[in-house]
């Protein structure tokens, strides 16, 4: 995982809101603001863009030669088992139950919509992995990087806060598709896991080896 020290935590701005988002919450529902916004470095590079684009249409046509053309013969798929390339992702994915329980299709889809970070011509996904503050444990702390996200009371419960490009604790393993999170003052609540990063989820490492963009790792956990 990149690390940048240097980036300051999340500043968490809590406020009450004055009026009714979606006219489904009450009007006193608190919102709490930080600064961790979404990044897309990968945008403005001409050659990541286009191959962010070509793998998105692959995930979505589920074309698994596609795919594996693009891992880098070198990549790295698990911690455990050193640089396996084309060869030990398609056994680790496409053989049995792929390792995090979902379809890599879903896996990858969602790392490569959630922005990216370059460092030395390398591009991570997602933004949250390669721009993770370094006083924050990654493991308890997830990051709610859109705008007005729900926190409810109980899984698809009723909303206790709307909150905003903000990193929470976390206070228990995601369940059934929910992340238990603390608030700011003390109060918890659940976010669905699609609205939650964790910077030890699964993310992807591109860069060129000579032979253009390629995958050159793409894990889960630390």
């Amino acid at each position: 995982m990149l690390a940048h020290p240097a980036l300051a935590l999340a500043v968490l701005l809590a406020a009450a809101s004055g009026c009714e988002p979606g006219g489904a919450a009450p009007p006193d529902l608190p919102v709490y603001r930080g600064d961790f916004a979404p990044v897309d470095d990968g945008a403005a590079d001409p050659a990541f863009a286009a191959l962010r684009e070509h793998l998105l249409g692959v995930v979505a046509r589920r074309d698994t030669a596609a795919l594996l053309a693009l891992v880098a013969p070198g990549a790295r798929v698990a911690f455990d088992g050193g640089r396996g390339g084309a060869d030990a992702f398609r056994r680790l994915w496409f053989s049995g139950s792929p390792p995090s329980g979902a379809p890599v299709w879903s896996v990858l889809g969602a790392v490569l919509g959630a922005g990216s970070v370059e460092e030395d011509g390398a591009f991570t996904v997602p933004f949250v992995s390669g721009l993770w503050p370094s006083d924050l444990d990654p493991f308890a702390h997830v990051a709610v990087v859109g705008q007005d996200v729900p926190v409810l009371d109980a899984p698809g419960g009723a909303p206790v806060a709307l909150v905003s490009e903000i990193v929470l604790p976390v206070l228990a393993p995601p369940l059934d598709g929910w992340w238990q999170v603390g608030l700011p003052g003390g109060a918890a609540g659940f976010v669905p896991t699609g609205e939650a990063i964790s910077p030890v989820g699964y993310r992807a490492t591109f860069w060129d080896d000579g032979d253009g963009l390629r995958l050159q790792s793409f894990l889960g956990g630390d």
